[in-house]
């Protein structure tokens, strides 16, 4: 008999104040693989500045689990539950944690913590600089470009200045409406190839 191997994936999971830290390193005590973001904050006592690293989404972290581990995560003191939609808890994409922790552990640029609706943009690599190698989507604000992840789990995006010369667009899939079904006019035969507008 073969047995499957588990399905994991990353989930967000909701915490009690203050305890981000505990959990996480009690998840890992279980062998429970988790990431919990954090943020250098300059802290001002009444006789010395301090700098602290400080959860950056505070009363979240993030699991990678399969069916195994999914509950034993539920049990875990200070875990309130898992990020939710429709009642049913959220996965997240690799991808999307690997791009969090590019942008969060570089040192060079300061990182931006945003929940204002950001306006879309385009997709884009990032070819040079302290974000190399990363694919997410740029928009261009006040003159800066910036390189943007939407966390469309916790109802915020994270972002970071770029130049123009470190990044490129990147153009969308070409398609041909010759193999599109049209439901009002399933003889169309106009074929037409669509690209992403460039950054001006």
């Amino acid at each position: 008999m073969i047995l499957k191997k588990p399905m994991y994936a990353w989930y967000a999971i909701y915490t009690k104040a203050n305890g981000e830290k505990r959990i996480s390193m009690n998840l890992k005590e279980d062998n429970i693989e988790c990431y919990l973001p954090l943020k250098k904050t300059l802290r001002q006592w009444s006789d010395r500045k301090k700098w602290i690293e400080e959860p950056l989404f505070r009363c979240y972290l993030f699991v990678r689990v399969s069916h195994i581990e999914f509950f034993n995560v539920l049990n875990m003191p200070g875990v309130v539950s898992y990020v939710s939609f429709g009642g049913q808890p959220q996965s997240i994409p690799d991808q999307q944690i690997e791009n969090i922790k590019k942008l969060v552990e570089q040192q060079e640029r300061e990182v931006i913590l945003s929940r204002e609706n950001l306006e879309k943009g385009q997709n884009a690599e990032v070819l040079l600089g302290p974000f190399k190698g990363m694919q997410g989507e740029v928009v261009k604000i006040c003159g800066n470009y910036r390189i943007v992840i939407r966390i469309e789990t916790l109802g915020c995006s994270l972002y970071a200045n770029v130049s123009r010369d470190e990044i490129q667009v990147l153009r969308r899939k070409r398609f041909d409406s010759q193999n599109i079904k049209h439901t009002k006019s399933p003889n169309y035969r106009k074929k037409r190839t669509i690209y992403a507008d460039s950054l001006s």
